[in-house]
């Protein structure tokens, strides 16, 4: 296997993000006296007090999901004997009978839940460094690397019932952080276009549409089912149905775990790490130059490389047949921690021939963007990485995004139900 250094593409990238950015003003000693002066109000106020617990990631009001909870087996420890961690779900919000929407719950409430919106922001979106990046782009220490979430995979871990022939799975699972509560899809499929999922039990991922910032908690929406031979929606099993919190101190930095959230229908796996000082970065994979009629199949994954970690998550960048036709292949939205790199694995297979394997090793940036062209023979793939911190000014961010966690619960009477 041979691997080979990014070459630097930062004013193709530039033009391929569509978006010229200028110069923020800085923050005066004013505002953040402002800032601080909010986040030490009376402790006593239920509201100040969940505002505080937001952004220290505490998980109040909590309730579990009794339901599926009461099918696992647990040992004489109070751990599931399976040995796998189970997830909570917030008490009493589902889609199924609309309590999701009109909760008067602080979760629901400052997490926008009732808004079944798509998230606004793109990813990329401080790419084109800044004039005041000091003392320059490459070494910025203007824009700051944020914790991130890095979801590795889905997978349907169980159904409840038998279903004969292929599970065809549909519905949303999506992700809501407070820089924008809106939905950044992970999977969405309608009924009419469902995932036939593998043995293996895999949810082949679409998304995120853009980075996910952790610096407070996450929710994770569910909306899952399964197709049955049954003409209408009402006909077919529910797998999960509601809503899961992940804390931002849920674990160590770049600790890979898994939990499974059990549903009423149906569990499903989620594999994720908490990344502290990350940046986002934007996979794009690019093919040509390849012969008419050729039958190739490309794998892409990505992994981190770091001496003073080893992360175990591996990420799908790509994973298919590619045609003569093709240009622009895949975008895949990941997180890439400050201290390790960003690896990316080719493994091109052939008819009759053998595969072909490759690597290439992109070093974490703020801004700008880096490529590396293999040249395989039978086709050319171009892997171009772009960079941008989740940092984002104030300038750049459209209703109910919040440059400040905190800023979210603002106004937001708290309603314990």
């Amino acid at each position: 296997m041979e691997c080979g250094g990014a070459q630097e593409a930062v004013s193709s990238m530039a033009l391929r993000s569509g978006r010229i950015l200028g110069d923020e003003k800085p923050i005066g000693e004013k505002r953040r006296g402002i800032l601080r002066s909010r986040m030490s109000l009376d402790r006593d106020n239920p509201n100040e007090e969940k505002r505080i617990g937001i952004e220290r990631g505490g998980a109040q009001a909590i309730d579990s999901s009794t339901a599926p909870r009461s099918r696992v087996a647990l040992g004489a420890d109070g751990f599931p004997l399976d040995g796998v961690t189970r997830g909570e779900l917030l008490g009493n919000l589902k889609h199924a009978d609309g309590s999701i929407y009109t909760s008067n719950s602080y979760w629901a409430k400052v997490y926008r839940l009732y808004d079944t919106s798509e998230t606004c922001l793109e990813s990329m979106m401080t790419t084109v460094p800044y004039d005041s990046c000091m003392p320059n782009w490459r070494v910025c220490k203007r824009h700051a690397y944020r914790t991130m979430m890095q979801i590795f995979s889905l997978k349907l871990a169980y159904t409840s019932s038998y279903v004969s022939g292929p599970v065809q799975l549909y519905g949303y699972v999506a992700v809501r952080d407070l820089l924008n509560p809106m939905r950044n899809y992970v999977f969405n499929r309608t009924r009419n276009d469902p995932l036939v999922v593998e043995h293996d039990g895999f949810i082949q991922m679409s998304g995120p549409k853009r980075g996910i910032r952790m610096q407070a908690p996450v929710l994770i929406e569910f909306d899952l089912k399964i197709k049955t031979e049954g003409e209408e929606e009402g006909d077919d099993q529910q797998v999960i149905d509601g809503v899961a919190i992940f804390g931002d101190r849920i674990s160590g930095h770049a600790r890979v775990n898994t939990q499974r959230m059990d549903g009423d229908g149906g569990s499903v796996d989620i594999k994720f790490a908490v990344l502290e000082r990350a940046s986002e970065a934007t996979v794009q994979v690019g093919i040509s130059e390849i012969e008419k009629g050729s039958c190739l199949s490309l794998c892409l994954a990505g992994s981190y490389t770091s001496p003073s970690y080893v992360s175990h998550g591996k990420i799908q960048l790509f994973d298919g047949v590619i045609t003569a036709e093709a240009s622009e292949l895949s975008r895949t939205v990941v997180a890439v921690a400050r201290d390790s790199k960003l690896v990316v694995k080719l493994k091109l297979s052939q008819k009759g021939g053998l595969d072909i394997h490759r690597c290439t090793i992109f070093p974490v940036e703020k801004h700008g963007s880096q490529s590396f062209i293999f040249n395989l023979g039978v086709a050319t793939v171009e892997v171009m990485v772009t960079w941008s911190t989740m940092d984002i000014p104030q300038s750049l961010l459209g209703p109910n995004c919040f440059a400040h966690e905190f800023m979210a619960s603002e106004g937001v009477e708290y309603v314990d139900e």
